[in-house]
């Protein structure tokens, strides 16, 4: 639909669970929407952190003929990548869209998904660690098993730490409320 013919568009938002930053990107997206001056209709969708209600609620909103889905979180994403190669996907909040499988490639993503990335300066991180705390020789990795971002982020101090002659600990929790 064109909204110059008064075209109402049908969009699908599936946010993997409630989380400040999550809530954030979809008030961000909405927001957009709103400034854009389109006519659109939105099914806001929450899967309270459960993958197979990834997987029901993606399906849900290609049989609804949406015409774009908003997915905000790895797995949300997976499942509506998963689900659709005609509906465009905007991802957000993903922090390697080639590894977790969204796209071939992040410099060349092609087909129906773009989005923004959440992946952290990693490198960066580990050379201001240095300077800030040059006579360090081990520096403690603590991430969360369950995120597999986390891990990608934790192999990617792990080689910049390598490469500075320093060893990286790696410290574990399976799920962000053992953190503490």
């Amino acid at each position: 639909g064109d909204a110059a013919t008064g075209s109402t568009y049908k969009i699908g938002v599936l946010q993997l669970t409630e989380h400040a930053a999550l809530d954030a990107a979809n008030e961000g997206f909405v927001a957009a929407l709103d400034d854009s001056g389109i006519d659109y209709t939105i099914d806001q969708q929450n899967a309270q952190n459960d993958q197979s209600a990834c997987q029901t609620i993606a399906a849900k909103l290609v049989n609804d003929g949406c015409d774009l889905i908003l997915a905000i979180g790895t797995p949300a994403a997976q499942a509506v990548v998963g689900a659709t190669e005609d509906i465009p996907v905007v991802c957000t909040a993903i922090t390697d869209f080639a590894a977790s499988g969204l796209v071939e490639s992040n410099d060349a993503p092609g087909g129906n998904v773009t989005g923004s990335s959440d992946m952290n300066p990693v490198a960066d991180q580990i050379d201001l660690l240095h300077e800030l705390l040059p006579d360090a020789q081990t520096v403690g990795l603590l991430y969360c098993t369950a995120e597999a971002n986390s891990k990608i982020q934790i192999d990617m101090a792990q080689e910049e730490l390598a490469g500075l002659g320093l060893e990286g600990a790696e410290y574990t929790v399976s799920s962000s409320n053992e953190v503490q």
